[in-house]
């Protein structure tokens, strides 16, 4: 039955009227005028649409685009590390050791430029008047240096060298001094820490 309808009506397109030969002749005619205005008139549509698609492309960002910005974004945004005495200290997520802690790029403001393009990690302790930092040297294996930065005058001292942990803990001692004591996974390393110039 389809296969009858579509012979049929296929027939009438190739013949359109039977039988009546000037109404036939003046639809040859017409087809033949119209025949380029109406391919014109499609292909101005066309370049119009393509023209019109490459505008939307250049301008407009599609849904993908614009999500993937504002991840990434997300993913450099920085946020609070810690605020001590009128200096603002801002963590980057870097990233992380497996089964362990993660690191982190500095930045300060007012700006203090040793924190600049270098690792930390996601450890502090604020003394007196200053800010105990933990810089990494590399993130193969536990090697991190004891860094002090004064408040007062933002200046940097670099309190103990390639320590082997990441693992730190501040004790304060009965002589109101510091003790640093790092765990490497074998044994617990101790550290007196003598910072010059504190007020």
């Amino acid at each position: 039955m389809l296969r009858q309808i579509n012979i049929q009506l296929i027939n009438k397109i190739k013949k359109p009227i039977e039988g009546n030969r000037i109404l036939s002749g003046i639809m040859n005619v017409l087809v033949i005028i119209l025949f380029p205005i109406i391919l014109i008139v499609g292909i101005i549509i066309t370049v119009f649409v393509g023209i019109f698609a490459f505008f939307q492309r250049l301008f407009f960002k599609s849904e993908t685009e614009l999500e993937l910005e504002i991840e990434s974004s997300n993913i450099e945004q920085w946020n609070i590390y810690t605020n001590f005495n009128g200096i603002s200290i801002y963590q980057k997520y870097v990233s992380e050791i497996r089964f362990g802690p993660a690191y982190l790029n500095l930045k300060s403001e007012p700006k203090i430029e040793f924190l600049e393009n270098k690792l930390f990690g996601d450890w502090f302790f604020t003394y007196s008047n200053g800010i105990l930092l933990q810089q990494w040297n590399t993130t193969k294996k536990p090697n991190t240096n004891l860094i002090f930065i004064g408040i007062d005058n933002r200046e940097v001292q670099v309190l103990e060298k390639n320590i082997p942990s990441v693992n730190w803990e501040i004790v304060e001692t009965k002589d109101k001094t510091l003790e640093l004591n790092c765990d490497t996974g074998k044994e617990v390393l101790t550290y007196k820490i003598e910072i010059k110039n504190v007020g």
